[in-house]
Order: structure tokens, then sequence, then C-alpha cells
């Protein structure tokens, strides 16, 4: 015991238990928590072990979740890059489709063809569909066949086509005319929004083949028009190339076996868009970043005060779900894991953990009455949940952005 007839408190020394001399103490006590430190609780123990494996798997979760999600952003764009070098091959075959056929083309009659693209009326990454005004000419020999008259717009159709300009000496024919064509293609929503994309204006002839007619690019006269703009996007570059483009069916025709491939001339001009900043980046995660500041505030505030400790996080986590069904608004309804579909999953999950957080420091106060340890344990989470989401977003956005 420690009364003061006693020689003196009892303590550990050398795994036996001994009587210390009260001269050592005087007529006062040993302090209860050297007392403590002496002789330590187990379920101490137990709480720090845990409050340590929390705040470890804590930073080890936003370390994989930045390399992770990062690293697939990135790969996503290599597959991009590899995708539009093989739409703008002559050579290679376009992913996902069927090989072209490319054929004898010494007997085929050459067409020069170029456009200049007036303007992008309409472009809706939504609905997978862009509209186009141009001037396109066409220049060929002979006056015996017309190279216009079954015209198409791969992948879309022609609105309107006007007659502008036609001129020609001799056998030698050329035609101006003002295109207006509506694209379908599907867009890659992989990078949204700091999306950038490959739109292609696709010219065959329906009726003659490629060993009959031959499309051959005009290189020094397609170019862009000044006022040509998209909104929210620019306009970096465009290319012209002829690809042989073959339809796997012998779409009826007598005499032909049903599985033989058609081969068609296709004349293809392909225009570069990306966004023209980060302004829209800001505009659509700017809620989702004050809330995840907001679910962080509790971390400051004790966990006995129960109401505002858990109704910020929960009010976080309401508004974090709100902006990921309006940004969801924004692109196709597709199986795609888009960049804001992956920021606003990092911003929920990193709320959803802010609440645990809340409820396993409010356990280690009241529970277990360590309010020390209940402080530490907010303070580190603090630390770690801030870093650790703006370390996992800037991976996020290198892998996008590479």
């Amino acid at each position: 015991g420690f009364g003061s007839r006693l020689a003196g408190p009892v303590v550990r020394r050398d795994s036996r238990w001994q009587v210390r001399p009260e001269r050592e103490y005087g007529n006062r006590l040993p302090s209860p928590i050297i007392f403590q430190a002496m002789n330590p609780d187990p379920a101490a123990r137990s709480r720090r072990r845990a409050v340590t494996a929390w705040l470890g798997g804590l930073a080890i979760f936003f370390l994989a979740a930045g390399l992770g999600l990062g690293g697939k952003h990135a790969a996503a764009r290599r597959v991009e890059q590899a995708t539009w070098q093989a739409l703008l091959d002559p050579v290679m075959a376009d992913p996902g489709m069927t090989a072209a056929d490319p054929g004898p083309t010494s007997a085929a009659r050459e067409v020069e063809i170029g456009i200049y693209l007036e303007r992008i009326t309409d472009l809706s990454i939504r609905d997978s569909r862009f509209e186009v005004v141009c001037d396109a000419w066409f220049t060929w020999s002979g006056t015996d066949f017309d190279p216009i008259e079954h015209l198409v717009v791969v992948d879309g159709a022609i609105k309107s086509i006007q007659l502008l300009d036609e001129s020609g000496t001799g056998e030698r024919c050329h035609r101006r005319y003002q295109l207006t064509a509506v694209i379908n293609r599907p867009f890659r929503i992989d990078q949204y929004p700091l999306d950038r994309h490959l739109l292609i204006v696709a010219l065959e002839n329906g009726s003659l083949r490629r060993d009959e007619l031959l499309f051959v690019p005009d290189l020094e006269n397609t170019a862009v028009s000044s006022r040509a703009a998209v909104h929210g996007y620019q306009l970096r570059e465009i290319k012209a190339v002829e690809k042989p483009h073959s339809y796997k069916t012998a779409r009826g025709e007598e005499g032909v076996s049903p599985g033989a491939k058609t081969t068609f001339s296709q004349a293809r001009f392909a225009f570069v868009i990306s966004r023209d900043g980060w302004g829209l980046f800001l505009k659509m995660f700017q809620a989702l970043f004050v809330a995840v500041a907001i679910a962080l505030l509790p971390c400051c505030i004790s966990p006995a005060d129960v109401d505002p400790r858990f109704g910020l996080g929960v009010g976080a986590l309401f508004a974090a779900v709100a902006n990921a069904y309006l940004v969801g608004s924004y692109v196709p309804q597709t199986g795609e894991f888009a960049l804001a579909d992956t920021i606003n999953l990092l911003g929920t999950v990193t709320i959803l953990l802010t609440v645990v957080e809340s409820t396993f420091s409010l356990h280690v106060f009241s529970r277990c009455g360590d309010r020390p340890l209940s402080q530490r344990l907010d303070r580190a989470s603090l630390a770690i949940t801030l870093v650790g989401f703006a370390l996992a977003l800037g991976l996020i956005l290198l892998g996008a952005t590479a």
C-alpha cells in the first residue's frame, strides 16, 4: 500500500516488487502517471496499436489510390494516342475494325479532294455528335463520270450540299461545294473534363470502288478558317489522308460470295480539339473540394460535440454525391470511367473516411476515456488526409495530362 504508515511505496525493480523507502518521496506519493508508466495498461497499448494501424492504412490508401488511378489514366492516354496514329496512318488497320484490303489502284481514276473548314456549328460530347460546315472541292480528269454523284459521309449524313463554283479546261474538271454534314461518332471520355478529341470528316463514293476511284487529298490547300471555333476547346491542327476502307459484305451483289470484302477509297480530314484551360475543371469540382475541406473540420472539434462532429461530415458527403450526379449528366451514359468520375470517387471516399475517423475518435474519447490519444488521432488524421488527398489528386491529374 501507499499509506503514510508504511515504509514506502511499492515499486517494481528488476522484476521484483520492493518497498522503496519513504525518504525518497518524503510524505508525497508517486504520481499516477509515473506509476502507469512503470506498469502500462494492456488496453492502452492495444488502443495505441489500433490508432497506429489506422493512420498507416490511411496513408497507404491515398498513396495506392494516387498511383493506381493515375497509372490508369496515363495508360488511357497512351491508348488514345495509339488509336489516333492508327486512324491517320494509310497502312495501319483501324482499331476494332475490319482490316482493309487495299487491292490494285493502277487503273483507278484519281480525284483530288480538299476541304476548308468554315465552322463547327454543334458539338455534343453527351450525344456523340458534331456538325461541320466546310467548302469541299474536287478536281479530276474526264467528263464521263461524276465522283460527287454518290458522295457519302462515313458515320454521318450530308445535311446539305450546294454547288458554289464549277470550272475546267478540256478534260480537267473542278467543282467546289458548300457542304454541311452531321457526324455521329463516339467520343472517348476517359480524360473528361481535361479531354481532347480527334474529329474526323470521312468522305467516300458509295458507288465506285477503290480500284475505280482513288481520292488524293489536297494537302497544300486543306486548311481551317480562323472563324472556326468550338466553345470550350481549341482547334490545334488538321491532317488529311486517304485510306482504303473495306466492308465485310458483298451487299447482295450477284456473283460475289457473301463474305467477300468490298473496298472503297476514303478521304479523311481530321481536326484535333483540346480543352483551352482549367476553367471548366475548377467550376466542376470547386463544390467537391469545399465539401472535402468541410469534412476535415470535425478533426478540430472535440468528439464530445457529437452534432457538429458528425453533422459536417454527413452534409459534406451529400454534397459530394450531388456533385457526382451533376457531373455525370455531362457525359454519355457508358461503362467508361471518366476522369471526372475518378475525382468524384476520391472525394466521396475521403469524406467517408473522415466520418469513420470521427466514430473512431469518439470511441477512444468516450468509451475508453483516453482524451490525449483521441486528440493525437484527430491531429494526425487531419494531416494525413489533407496531404494524402492533395497527393492522390496530383498523381491522377499528372497521369491524365501526360
